[in-house]
C-alpha cells in the first residue's frame, strides 16, 4: 500500500484502497484543486445500488497515475472520524473499478477545469441510501503523488451533502 494515500485516506476517515506509485516529474506540477462537489447525491439504479456526485477539479500531469475517490456514508456513529467505514449503515464509493482496472479510477489532468459526474455503488453489505444528509469526500492524487510526498498532488473536499432517492 502507498503510506502517503492510505494515511490520506485514514485522515479522512476513507477506507480507501491505495493504488501504486506514480513517477514523480522533474518539474513540480501546480497543485490539484476541487472547485465544487455538488450539493446532492443522485441515487439510481432498480435497487438503489448505484449514486452520482458532480463534481468540479482541475489537475495537472496526464492521466498516467492519477487516482479519484469519492465515497458517500451515511448513518452510523461520527461519519467524519477514522473508522466511520466501518460504522456507516450506508457507504458507497468509487472503487468498485478496482475489479475492473486494478489501477483504480484515473482521471484527465489536463489542466483544464473538469466538470464530472462520478458514479459510487453501495459497498457489499452495506444498507442502500436514502433521503436526507450523507457524509462525502472527494479525494483527488495526481500524477505527482507519491508515498513520500504526501500531500503533495493531493487535493479534497469533505463536507455534508443531501442524498435524494427516486
Amino acid at each position: 500500500m502507498r503510506t502517503a494515500k492510505a494515511a490520506a485516506a485514514a485522515l479522512l476517515a476513507a477506507g480507501f484502497a491505495a493504488v501504486p506509485a506514480a513517477a514523480a516529474s522533474a518539474d513540480p506540477l501546480p497543485a490539484p484543486e476541487v472547485a465544487w462537489v455538488g450539493q446532492n447525491v443522485i441515487v439510481t439504479g432498480a435497487d438503489a445500488d448505484s449514486a452520482a456526485v458532480l463534481a468540479k477539479y482541475r489537475c495537472y500531469g496526464g492521466e498516467e497515475g492519477t487516482h479519484l475517490w469519492v465515497s458517500v456514508k451515511q448513518g452510523g456513529a461520527d461519519l467524519e472520524g477514522e473508522g466511520s467505514s466501518q460504522r456507516a449503515t450506508s457507504w458507497y464509493d468509487t472503487n468498485y473499478h478496482y475489479a475492473q482496472d486494478p489501477a483504480g479510477l484515473t482521471v484527465d489532468c489536463d489542466g483544464h477545469w473538469h466538470t464530472t459526474r462520478f458514479v459510487l455503488k453501495r459497498v457489499a453489505g452495506k444498507a442502500p441510501l436514502v433521503d436526507g444528509p450523507a457524509w462525502v469526500q472527494f479525494c483527488l492524487f495526481d500524477s505527482s503523488s507519491t508515498e513520500d510526498n504526501f500531500p503533495t498532488g493531493f487535493a479534497s473536499d469533505s463536507s455534508w451533502k443531501t442524498v435524494r432517492t427516486p
